[in-house]
């Protein structure tokens, strides 16, 4: 019995369906380079057992796999299902994660910073030196919204093994200073990291971390765009997207992962897949010169991911297809 045959008939997940899972966790957490859970230094058995087991935990758990086996067409269909389903825990779990790290990182730089205090009797909650000292009954989104005009300036980073700042320590004191201001009042440490993320992005998408990180540009982030900047975003990048070659367009959706399986997805060696990536790249940032580079970069990328869904779940059947090789997935065009 199959997995997806498993669900269908029993409502729930059994022997093959847990190992279709764990198969799926190992596959997508290493072949997108997800970092292992908190208090696992690698990928092993228990790691993608816990993150399985959270993946069910809940009450829509069990239900959200019979879903997919629902909507699935056959055993192949079911499996990039679960797939996706998977990447979209493991990126949900990330942001959690960065998040964590932000509010680390707050707390450090308030205790190194003498314009900033803690409040006694309090916990995490801080104040400015000439601040009061009641905590803040402000909305957290105006305190947001004053985070938005205030420049950040991300340094030049290139080390691939620890991860970058997100500002300066100016921008970074610039931004608590405003919050704490318009606070009127003390805030705790986790809210300064949660306004922050708003005016941060902490979750910056891969073609900008491609751009704006690996290769050490160092330039303002933009802050919260409105409704009316969206829409120039997605024009610009739905421009950028028709001029995409459907290679190009899975590049982008899959930039983060290793060049081995991306040749095996685009049909290409490792070399040519490296190469084609670095072309792709150079022309995207002349492409992506002007200040709203983040905006459109994102909005390009979910355009992009959105595409490669479209076959995944089943899409136009007479454009592509995949098939699944030792190497990963292949791609190709009918």
């Amino acid at each position: 019995m199959t997995p997806r045959n498993e669900l269908l008939t029993q409502g729930r997940i059994g022997a093959q369906g847990a190992q279709a899972l764990y198969d799926a966790v190992l596959v997508v957490a290493i072949g997108r380079n997800f970092p292992p859970p908190e208090g696992h230094a690698t990928w092993d058995k228990d790691a993608v057992h816990d993150t399985a087991h959270e993946f069910l935990a809940g009450a829509r758990g069990m239900s959200r796999l019979v879903d997919l086996a629902v909507k699935s067409t056959d055993d192949a269909s079911f499996r990039r299902l679960l797939d996706a389903a998977v990447l979209n825990h493991l990126r949900d779990l990330a942001r959690r994660t960065d998040l964590g790290r932000l509010v680390v990182r707050v707390k450090e730089f308030l205790r190194g910073d003498e314009t900033f205090v803690q409040v006694p009797g309090l916990g995490e909650y801080w104040r400015l030196a000439e601040g009061p000292t009641s905590p803040s009954v402000v909305p957290v989104d105006d305190i947001k919204a004053a985070l938005s005009p205030i420049p950040v300036t991300i340094p030049r980073w290139t080390s691939e093994h620890r991860h970058a700042p997100l500002a300066d320590h100016d921008s970074l004191q610039a931004l608590i200073r405003a919050a704490l201001t318009t606070a009127e009042g003390a805030l705790d440490a986790a809210d300064i990291a949660r306004a922050l993320a708003h005016r941060l992005d902490h979750r910056r998408v891969p073609i900008t971390v491609e751009l704006d990180v690996r290769e050490g540009v160092s330039e303002p982030a933009s802050p919260g765009p409105d409704p009316a900047e969206k829409t120039v975003f997605r024009a610009e990048a739905v421009r950028i997207f028709d001029q995409l070659s459907d290679r190009e367009r899975i590049i982008v959706a899959w930039l983060d992962v290793p060049v081995r399986e991306l040749g095996a997805m685009i049909g290409a060696g490792k070399s040519r897949a490296a190469t084609l990536r670095s072309d792709l790249l150079e022309r995207l940032r002349r492409e992506l010169a002007g200040p709203d580079r983040s905006g459109v970069a994102g909005v390009l990328t979910d355009l992009c991911e959105a595409w490669v869904r479209s076959w995944t779940d089943g899409g136009d059947p007479t454009s592509t297809r995949t098939t699944t090789t030792g190497e990963g997935r292949r791609i190709h065009r009918d």
